[in-house]
């Protein structure tokens, strides 16, 4: 991966958020009441979550860290290398756990738990996503 496909990935997060807060407008009712509502969150929190576990894959390839066996390990290295703050790492990892949970376990995620996490917890993939530039913008 190039920086190029990193803007890529930058913009689909961005792309994705936008969309996200349009829907996080809607009651729970109004969310669940159309399957539309519940496909697009599921599949914009799947490809923003993924989007940024990339491009701190292209961080640590960039800086010559160690090599990630898992999602989770992205993170992990990041934060133990002094990139992502401790007490958010958790917070992060727990994003890429509800990303394999998207693509694994699809059937079983639960629309009330989806709608508090589009309320709710949006503001931790902003978050990511600003970590990660703060890295690339130190190390370009």
């Amino acid at each position: 991966m190039n920086l190029n496909d990193v803007q890529t990935k930058i913009d689909v997060v961005l792309d994705n958020l936008e969309k996200l807060h349009v829907l996080k407008a809607k009651t729970y009712e109004d969310f669940i009441s159309d399957f539309r509502n519940i496909d697009s969150v599921l599949h914009r929190l799947q490809t923003s979550i993924q989007s940024l576990l990339d491009i701190g894959s292209y961080i640590i390839a960039s800086l010559g860290l160690k090599t990630p066996n898992t999602n989770a390990e992205i993170i992990e290295i990041l934060s133990d290398a002094g990139h992502i703050p401790k007490d958010r790492a958790e917070t992060y990892i727990k994003m890429s756990q509800f990303r394999n949970r998207i693509v694994h376990l699809y059937n079983h995620i639960d629309t009330r738990t989806l709608y508090e996490i589009l309320v709710n917890e949006l503001d931790d993939i902003k978050d990511f996503y600003t970590k990660l530039l703060e890295i690339i913008e130190k190390y370009k």
